[in-house]
């Protein structure tokens, strides 16, 4: 079995799309498939797209070039050509773009954590798009199902969006959740530790975000506010975002910034955070999955969310973590996280049944194998479970 896995950017790069394509194609590699990489690729950003850029600028209005016609029939053009004349079962990509104007007569699959509808309007980024954009988002998703033998996503919500929104199959349309970046090695024991050592006179919560208004950062430090006025002593470890200097010179926030996948002393530290917190607490505002939650759940941690986008595919409310609704305030997480932690038994059994999730659902190994189970019935894998089974 040889799969072509095409993709714009560099798929192996574990810094590239939270680490999605490069998950996916070493455990792909691992389950004895052989691939064949067609990435990156290397369509030129046209001077004409950036005129477009300003133009729509000045007129108040978004335009982005990554649905551009031109751009990604140049990329299919190129992915045609590094691959013909080779013995190739299946296309595979990590995104819908690059497939939709794909000429092939082999079967295609792809995964994405949304589709264009899902993103428009919801995202910051896709709000107030140019009129020319927003037909070119559709014709672009249109395109890349009715190409597609099978689209896999994370969520019911981007699910749901493909079928009623796009018009594709239902039989062809597949939810499977998206593993973790960090913590996928994680072993029962160790976590076990984790869990059985964190102390019991501190709450440390764990924000990881880049964009602080959309994860919201306001409202997790206003619930550690709450929290410390109703008696808690509260820790709070921020990654990846740069607050407001009006938080300086809180004591009780610790900023550690950037910490980058690629660095193996950032990963060291980001385990670490992971390993001594209490909660992971991020109330995104909107959110197409969130990775993070995933790896939270990974180290044990529950995670307090917000019920927006992909996000109650991941979390159970009250079994992994908690779910909010997006009108909730600092008051709400704050009653939320005390009750949780009040009963030591019960934050326990919390811990345990997220590190559950994790090892039943929410990794890559379940990803890539029920992956491969939904190719095989939409015919895209004429001969998968040997292969498969064989895997440990």
């Amino acid at each position: 079995m040889r799969i072509a896995y095409i993709y714009h950017l560099d798929a192996a790069d574990p810094g590239v799309q939270s680490g999605r394509p490069a998950s996916i194609l070493a455990e792909l590699l691992h389950l004895g498939l052989e691939i064949e990489p067609v990435f990156p690729l290397h369509a030129k950003t046209r001077a004409s797209w950036m005129v477009k850029k300003l133009v729509f600028r000045l007129l108040g209005r978004h335009y982005r070039w990554d649905r551009e016609p031109r751009r990604l029939a140049a990329f299919a053009r190129e992915c045609e050509a590094r691959i013909v004349g080779k013995k190739i079962d299946m296309v595979f990509s990590p995104g819908s773009e690059v497939i939709s104007h794909l000429q092939t007569d082999l079967p295609v699959a792809f995964c994405a954590d949304a589709t264009f509808a899902n993103l428009l309007d919801y995202y910051q980024d896709f709000a107030h798009v140019s009129p020319g954009y927003e037909q070119q988002g559709h014709r672009q998703e249109t395109a890349a199902l009715s190409r597609a033998q099978l689209a896999v996503y994370p969520s019911e919500w981007a699910a749901r969006s493909a079928v009623d929104t796009y018009g594709a199959e239902p039989n062809k349309v597949a939810v499977i959740p998206f593993g973790p970046n960090l913590g996928g090695q994680n072993t029962r024991e160790q976590v076990w530790k984790w869990i059985e050592g964190r102390t019991r006179d501190v709450i440390r919560l764990l924000f990881v975000g880049r964009n602080w208004e959309r994860k919201g950062g306001d409202t997790v430090v206003a619930t550690a506010e709450k929290l410390i006025q109703a008696g808690h002593r509260v820790e709070l470890d921020i990654v990846g975002s740069g607050i407001s200097r009006s938080y300086f010179h809180i004591s009780w926030i610790r900023q550690h910034g950037l910490l980058s996948p690629r660095v193996p002393e950032d990963v060291r530290r980001l385990n670490e955070l992971f390993a001594n917190a209490h909660y992971l607490f991020v109330p995104s505002r909107a959110e197409a999955y969130g990775m993070t939650f995933a790896e939270g759940n990974a180290f044990g941690l529950p995670v307090i969310a917000t019920a927006t986008g992909g996000i109650p595919s991941i979390i159970r409310h009250g079994w992994n973590g908690f779910l909010l609704p997006l009108s909730a305030g600092a008051e709400d997480y704050a009653e939320t996280i005390s009750s949780s932690f009040g009963d030591p038994g019960k934050y326990q059994q919390l811990c345990r049944q997220a590190f559950d999730e994790f090892e039943a659902r929410l990794n890559w190994r379940a990803f890539c194998r029920r992956f491969m189970e939904h190719a095989a019935q939409c015919g895209c894998v004429r001969n998968h479970t040997g292969l498969v089974a064989s895997s440990p």
